[in-house]
């Protein structure tokens, strides 16, 4: 049994404070690739991902600003900054969706929950490699307008941003979960 792999999965923790370098293209394909191998019923294979670093994030930070603007009737252009300035807290951010597919035996639910475990391993791969990240979503993750904004299609649900970079700050000090308020044994 390995315990050291136990105690790398007990350990990770979202880290918010993240400046450069972010992952390099190799290391992105060695991260993707092996997140690719999350479960997945029906083979399926739902993930895509899609990097956005650089100048790249100013796509990103113009979705923020106009799901502002479809949310609050009156907002001043003077906020635009501060909206589009969110898709540039890291230097690289991982927009992760599933691409739903008809399939008679496995629902669009098991083909986001695949996605979601993609996800996770795409978190472990990145702080197997020294890199920091925060999975994020909200509001502007789930409306018709940022899909159009992205040209995604209309079977396709984003599961996340993933903010990726090497973190700036120690991560904070998360503490154990009492196991017993969340798990059922039934052995009878």
């Amino acid at each position: 049994m390995n315990k050291e792999f136990i105690s790398f999965m007990r350990n990770r923790v979202s880290q918010p404070a993240l400046n450069a370098p972010a992952p390099t293209e190799s290391e992105w394909e060695l991260i993707l690739s092996a997140a690719s191998r999350a479960a997945d019923h029906g083979n399926l294979k739902p993930w895509r991902f899609c990097i956005f670093e650089g100048e790249g994030r100013s796509k990103l930070g113009q979705i923020y600003w106009h799901h502002a603007l479809s949310e609050v009737e009156s907002m001043p252009d003077s906020k635009k900054e501060s909206f589009v300035k969110k898709a540039y807290r890291a230097p690289a951010v991982l927009l992760i969706y599933a691409s739903i597919q008809d399939h008679p035996k496995v629902p669009a639910i098991e083909q986001v929950m695949a996605v979601s475990a993609a996800a996770q391993q795409v978190l472990l791969g990145l702080n197997a490699l020294g890199y920091g990240a925060i999975w994020r979503s909200g509001p502007a993750c789930f409306t018709q307008k940022t899909k159009e904004l992205l040209s995604l299609k209309d079977n396709d649900q984003i599961v996340g941003l993933i903010y990726v970079g090497t973190p700036s700050e120690k991560p904070a000090f998360i503490p154990e979960v009492e196991l017993a308020n969340h798990l059922t044994w039934v052995r009878d």
